[in-house]
């Protein structure tokens, strides 16, 4: 009875060390990269070390960063643009939140309607008679923190009446029917991607150049927030003659709260996340990756 009960107290005191060390990581929508093939990776990664991580869903890099500082989540994915624009003296007094790690690359891709307002990312900034009305999902997304961050850096880019709904396939359909100047979206580039797909063979939609030399010069932690480049739209990863766009390039990274996430799990994922194997050769992210280092022609 004795050795019973010392074996009870023995598993009650190991709970809850074994259910602190697995990691709550902020990710995105369900069926997202972020969700199903990053942290998992990094989970993977975490067991050789005595930890395990779970993917929490959430609406995205901003609510991540809330709750990784609010100590709700121990960690989270986020965009480098969208961590920097938090990590300022106004909204991180004490340099609390950390940013580790470029895990794989996100395109900004901007549609227009071929014959409406928009030819060029500088009719952007020429003054218009009426606000341009460019959508940029939810209000929390990566999308709309991208474009947020982008007016900080170019203060030309102010006449513009945003839309926050979430659904970026039926803000296509308003584009096309003239209801939107401009459709913009954060994602791994992928040009089987279905979105991407269908804007490239649209009679009426394409793809704008956003190229503005003063984006390059953003660093958080030293690292360059944004590189120009030419990321294909058409034919597979490694086809010939693709059909290429030139936009802006961040990374997804992932954050911490230096006074909230325990020391141990700081260091277990900076060591992580500087793997350049972390992530399965076939996946997305990793082909997305391997696309940024060897295909497309960065311009420094």
């Amino acid at each position: 009875m004795k050795k019973l009960l010392l074996s009870s107290l023995m598993l009650l005191a190991m709970t809850p060390a074994l259910h602190a060390a697995e990691i709550q990581i902020g990710a995105g929508g369900a069926s997202g990269e972020y969700t199903n093939t990053i942290v998992p990776a990094i989970n993977e990664a975490l067991k050789k070390q005595g930890m395990s991580a779970k993917a929490v869903v959430s609406a995205g890099s901003q609510e991540n960063i809330d709750k990784v500082m609010a100590g709700e989540f121990q960690a989270g994915l986020s965009q480098l643009d969208v961590a920097a624009l938090n990590m300022t003296k106004e909204k991180d007094p004490d340099e609390n939140l950390i940013l580790m790690g470029k895990i794989s690359p996100e395109a900004l891709f901007c549609a227009v309607k071929k014959d409406g307002k928009i030819k060029s990312y500088a009719d952007l900034t020429d003054k218009q008679e009426q606000p341009l009305k460019v959508s940029v999902g939810g209000e929390k997304s990566g999308t709309a923190k991208t474009f947020s961050y982008l007016m900080k850096l170019d203060p030309d880019l102010k006449a513009i009446e945003f839309s926050d709904k979430e659904d970026i396939d039926a803000e296509l359909d308003r584009l096309a029917s003239g209801r939107r100047d401009l459709v913009c979206f954060v994602m791994m580039p992928n040009p089987d991607n279905a979105r991407i797909k269908r804007v490239m063979e649209s009679a009426d939609l394409a793809f704008i150049t956003i190229d503005k030399p003063v984006f390059t010069t953003a660093e958080v932690n030293g690292t360059k927030v944004y590189n120009i480049a030419e990321v294909p739209v058409t034919g597979g990863f490694f086809g010939l003659n693709q059909k290429k766009v030139k936009t802006l390039v961040t990374w997804t990274g992932i954050v911490v709260n230096t006074a909230k996430t325990p020391k141990d799990v700081q260091k277990a994922l900076r060591d992580i996340v500087s793997k350049p194997d972390l992530l399965p050769a076939t996946s997305l992210a990793a082909q997305a990756k391997g696309m940024m280092d060897k295909v497309i022609n960065l311009v420094q």
